[in-house]
């Protein structure tokens, strides 16, 4: 039993515990109040085109649980290919989301690569545009050269939580209270057009997703 938690020397997660930790999960975002504002019909689309998310490192804990379960299985998360993201990975599986692995520091190219072929094939790849290190709130161009190569509108989205606890790591992690009130808001498709100067995207998406950020601490 020991060794079934010991997971300093283990590449992957067991699946055991991968569904547990997915369970406790559920239970947990089934106590928050969640509401969805969709004012520019971007959810209803899903399935039948693709578009690329964009939303910030500290509200990505409970995103899985707190996304309607009929959308979840037309994401593609990018994720770390650090062994923390092999976690990660592992566990987002469990709630039916697809995952591809690289960061800006580790197989990037080819994780843009394969996030563009999961687009082609009408999927919506969702990345946190300030991680894995920040700063926090810190647009990185990943996504947005994604998009905009891709001929992809690019979508803001946030989940504010009106109570929750804030670690001390770099993003301010929010971790929701039990029971709280949520809002689960897509923002207005960003159309970014061929030859805009990323360092421009990334503002107006910075921008975008300033409007729908609300920290109540």
């Amino acid at each position: 039993m020991k060794k079934f938690f010991t997971l300093k020397n283990k590449r992957r997660l067991p699946k055991p515990l991968a569904w547990l930790l997915a369970g406790v999960l559920r239970l947990y975002a089934w106590t928050f109040r969640v509401r969805i504002e969709d004012p520019h019909g971007v959810l209803p689309q899903f399935g039948k085109r693709a578009f690329a998310i964009a939303l910030w490192h500290n509200r990505v804990l409970f995103a899985a649980p707190a996304l309607p379960r009929r959308y979840r299985k037309w994401l593609a998360v990018l994720i770390s290919a650090s062994r923390d993201g092999e976690y990660i990975a592992t566990l987002v599986k469990c709630f039916g989301i697809n995952s591809v692995r690289g960061s800006s520091s580790r197989r990037g190219a080819q994780a843009m690569i394969e996030l563009r072929h999961a687009m082609d094939e009408g999927f919506c790849p969702l990345l946190t545009v300030d991680g894995p290190r920040g700063p926090r709130y810190t647009v990185h161009p990943g996504a947005v050269a994604l998009a905009r190569d891709g001929h992809t509108p690019l979508v803001p989205v946030l989940f504010n939580a009106r109570h929750y606890w804030q670690l001390k790591s770099w993003d301010r992690m929010q971790i929701p209270w039990p029971f709280t009130r949520m809002t689960m808001t897509m923002g207005k498709p960003l159309e970014l057009p061929p030859g805009l100067p990323i360092d421009e995207g990334c503002e107006q998406l910075r921008r975008a997703l300033m409007e729908i950020t609300f920290d109540y601490k």
